[in-house]
């Protein structure tokens, strides 16, 4: 059994719509927070249980992507969910650029606040 602690993804604000749907349940819309390629906090009213699983949608102007996870906690503005998988292989993947972007713009950000 290994000590070390395991690797932690990079997490990006973000504040955008996605919809959220349990397993058993209807489709909600929700704002999403941040992201990383392990998870997401959502922000939403509904009383979602821990260890749920859920199906996140995400959707922009050239991204859509859903991925499956588990909501990890919850508190009194909305969720946590740690993704186990995409619906498919393409959607993982799309995940995996959306985060690549984000990685992307951080320097480029960075840079544009220090300058006069």
């Amino acid at each position: 059994m290994s000590t070390q602690p395991s690797a932690v993804h990079p997490r990006f604000s973000v504040a955008i719509t996605v919809m959220l749907r349990e397993a058993t349940g209807d489709a909600i819309l929700a704002q999403l927070k941040n992201i990383s390629l392990s998870g997401c906090y959502l922000e939403t009213p509904r009383e979602i249980k821990e260890d749920a699983r859920v199906r996140v949608v995400l959707q922009a102007a050239d991204l859509q992507a859903e991925v499956w996870g588990v909501v990890r906690r919850r508190d009194g503005t909305g969720v946590g969910i740690r993704f186990t998988n995409g619906a498919t292989v393409e959607d993982w993947k799309r995940l995996e650029a959306l985060i690549d972007d984000l990685q992307a713009s951080v320097p480029a950000r960075a840079a544009a606040a220090s300058q006069p």
